[in-house]
């Protein structure tokens, strides 16, 4: 299995020619494939963003898949990584937010089967990719779990909308979803969104790394 990949965010990076560019198309599209993540394909801005990962990134990587997307809930914590498309490396461009700064909250902690969203205190929900699973991540067998309470100043900042007891065993660190900035981080990691208000738009791409 190839060893984690570190989390980086490169900030004031994605030109704003680019940003109006993915802004323009997504804002042009008449229906989208879910309603509460308003998600869509990449469409014609797809060249210019992969060229930019791989500007970026600095190695040899191969597009999987990706979607742009735009909510106003918090996602709950999931992970995106698919073993048959071995999609280890995702990446975030923030695009836009309306009103407070959401950060992206990934988490110390790893899942290394296909991908699962923890619905936690709420119903099992169903996703179109991921599988929304019962329960919190600390009830399965994921790696690098604390066992121990969250951190309480990291969770009162960013992560109070969920119940605490729900994040037992998590660690982790918030990127600001700050329009300009590139995120990249392990496809396995477990992560979501903060608690914030208003409404973020964003792109997410999925990349293989070629040896």
């Amino acid at each position: 299995m190839m060893s984690t990949i570190d989390t980086i965010q490169y900030k004031n990076t994605v030109t704003k020619n680019i940003l109006s560019l993915c802004l323009d198309y997504y804002k042009s599209r008449k229906e989208y494939e879910t309603e509460s993540m308003a998600k869509t394909d990449i469409g014609v801005v797809l060249p210019e963003l992969i060229q930019l990962c791989k500007d970026q990134f600095g190695k040899n990587i191969e597009y999987r898949s990706g979607n742009f997307y735009s909510h106003s809930q918090p996602y709950l914590p999931h992970t995106d990584y698919k073993t048959y498309q071995d999609n280890i490396l995702n990446v975030v461009i923030p695009l836009e937010y309306t009103e407070s700064l959401p950060s992206l909250v990934i988490f110390d902690q790893q899942w290394n089967l296909d991908s699962v969203t923890w619905s936690m205190h709420h119903k099992v929900q169903y996703f179109a990719v991921n599988v929304g699973v019962k329960g919190s991540p600390y009830e399965y067998p994921v790696t690098g779990l604390t066992n121990a309470p969250i951190d309480r100043i990291f969770y009162k900042e960013y992560l109070s909308h969920f119940p605490s007891q729900n994040l037992f065993g998590l660690s982790g660190t918030a990127y600001p979803f700050e329009p300009g900035s590139i995120i990249f981080f392990d496809n396995r990691k477990i992560h979501c969104t903060s608690s914030f208000t208003g409404t973020k738009t964003g792109v997410s791409l999925r990349f293989k790394i070629n040896n």
